[in-house]
């Protein structure tokens, strides 16, 4: 059996929060294990796709330091604004861009934005893990 690789993209209402109708949807590459969720909103500006990315299950201590070492600057050239998504129990990073009807366009930004974020927290958490004691003790002064 093939792994699961599509993302759906609903549009959400602006009002209401509830999901109004279904756009496109995209085969995804590889890293959809850390797209929380993607959606499309309305705005006076035109429409904007908001892709929530997130990392798998962390402990409290390793939440820090992935905030910490995180490099939001490896998204400049990708014509995104991040916006902030802390508050939840695993970190996360609200992407947000315009959106556009060509589909393979939008497809190949999606993944070009997921594989950014992968190679991320591939250099990051084996920082995050030899720094652990550093950031139990910032987690115990919180």
């Amino acid at each position: 059996m093939e792994a699961y690789n599509v993302l759906v993209l609903m549009e959400k209402d602006k009002n209401t929060g509830f999901f109004t109708e279904t756009i496109d949807s995209y085969t995804i590459q590889e890293g959809l294990e850390w797209v929380e969720s993607i959606y499309l909103l309305g705005e006076d500006a035109g429409h904007f796709i908001y892709l929530v990315l997130t990392t798998a299950d962390v402990e409290d201590w390793q939440y820090y330091g992935i905030y910490d070492l995180y490099n939001e600057a490896a998204y400049d050239g990708s014509h995104v604004e991040v916006l902030d998504g802390s508050g939840d129990y695993n970190p996360r990073w609200i992407l947000k861009f315009p959106y556009t009807e060509e589909r393979a366009a939008m497809e190949g930004k999606i993944n070009s934005l997921i594989a950014l974020h992968r190679d991320e927290l591939l250099r990051i958490l084996p920082l995050v893990e030899a720094d652990k004691e550093k950031y139990m003790r910032e987690m115990e002064e919180e």
